[in-house]
C-alpha cells in the first residue's frame, strides 16, 4: 500500500502510519512519513483516533494495508472536497478480486436479509451514489468533523462495523458520497485475519451493539428487520459450520 501511495501523481502532505505491532515495523523513511509506534492501543478505532490527532491536513484519508491505489486517487479526493463543500465524507471506488465472479450466496443473503437499519447498500440521491456504509479500507473525511465525532473505542481489537458506526454519525454533519474516480484495488491480505466463523461472530456482536447504540428499536419496523437479519446470520453460521464439518470428513 505504501509503495502504491508513493507512486501517486499527487502526494499527500503527510503519511501517518499507526503501528500497534511488537516488535516495531521497519518502515523505510520518506518525506512526510510520521511513524507512530504504540502497542498499547486497543485496536483499529484507537489507531484511527491516534492518527487523526496527529493529522494536519484539511482532509484525512484512511487506507488499509491490503489496498493498492489506482488512478490519481489522492488528487481525485482532494479535488472532490474542494469542489463540494457540502461533502463531509467519501468512499473510494473499491474493486475487490471477486467482483468479476458470478454472484455469491453472500450477495444473495445480503439482498434478502439486510433491510432498514441493517441495510448497508449504497443508494442514489441527486445524481450521487450515497453510501450507507463508507468502507474504512478506502475512506476520507474532512478533518474538521473530528472535532465533533471520534471513532468509538468501545469497539476494540479488529473492530468490525466501526466504519458503519462512523458513517451513520458522519451523515448528521453533511453529504456522503462515493468518489467514483478515486479508484483502489483491494487485494485481501491473508495475514492478520480471523477465520470466517469468528468473523461472523464478531460482526454479529458489533452490529447488535450499534443497533442498541443508535436506539434503532424505537422504529417498530427495525425490530422486525432485526429478527429477519438474525435469521440470515444463523443461516450463514450453519452454512459455515457445515462447510467446516465437510472439510474434516475423511
Amino acid at each position: 500500500m505504501l509503495r502504491s501511495l508513493r507512486s501517486q501523481p499527487t502526494q499527500p502532505c503527510e503519511v501517518i502510519v499507526v503501528d500497534q505491532s511488537t516488535p516495531r515495523y521497519d518502515i523505510p523513511s520518506f518525506p512526510g512519513l510520521v511513524h507512530v509506534h504504540d502497542p498499547a492501543l486497543s485496536g483499529l478505532t484507537a489507531a484511527r483516533n491516534c492518527g487523526v490527532d496527529r493529522a494536519r491536513g484539511d482532509v484525512v484519508l484512511f487506507f488499509d494495508d491490503d489496498v493498492l491505489l489506482e488512478s490519481d486517487c489522492v488528487g481525485e479526493i482532494a479535488d472532490l472536497f474542494h469542489r463540494r463543500p457540502d461533502v463531509v465524507g467519501a468512499q473510494c471506488a473499491i474493486r475487490n478480486p471477486y467482483d468479476d465472479e458470478p454472484p455469491r450466496l453472500w450477495n444473495l443473503s445480503t439482498r434478502i436479509f439486510e433491510h432498514g437499519f441493517f441495510d448497508s447498500r449504497p443508494m442514489r440521491r441527486g445524481g450521487d451514489r450515497v453510501p450507507r456504509l463508507i468502507d474504512g479500507l478506502g475512506s476520507a473525511y474532512r478533518r474538521s468533523m473530528f472535532d465533533q465525532e471520534r471513532f468509538d473505542e468501545r469497539l476494540t481489537g479488529y473492530c468490525l462495523a466501526e466504519d458503519w458506526d462512523f458513517t451513520k454519525r458522519a451523515a448528521r454533519h453533511g453529504r456522503l458520497i462515493i468518489a467514483e474516480r478515486a479508484r483502489v484495488r483491494h487485494e485481501l491480505s491473508p495475514t492478520n485475519r480471523h477465520d470466517v466463523q469468528r468473523y461472523l461472530e464478531l460482526r454479529r456482536e458489533a452490529v447488535l451493539y450499534l443497533y442498541e447504540k443508535f436506539e434503532a428499536g424505537r422504529d417498530v419496523r427495525n425490530r422486525l428487520w432485526r429478527a429477519w437479519w438474525m435469521c440470515g446470520e444463523r443461516l450463514r453460521a450453519l452454512k459455515r459450520a457445515w462447510q467446516t464439518r465437510s472439510l474434516r470428513l475423511p
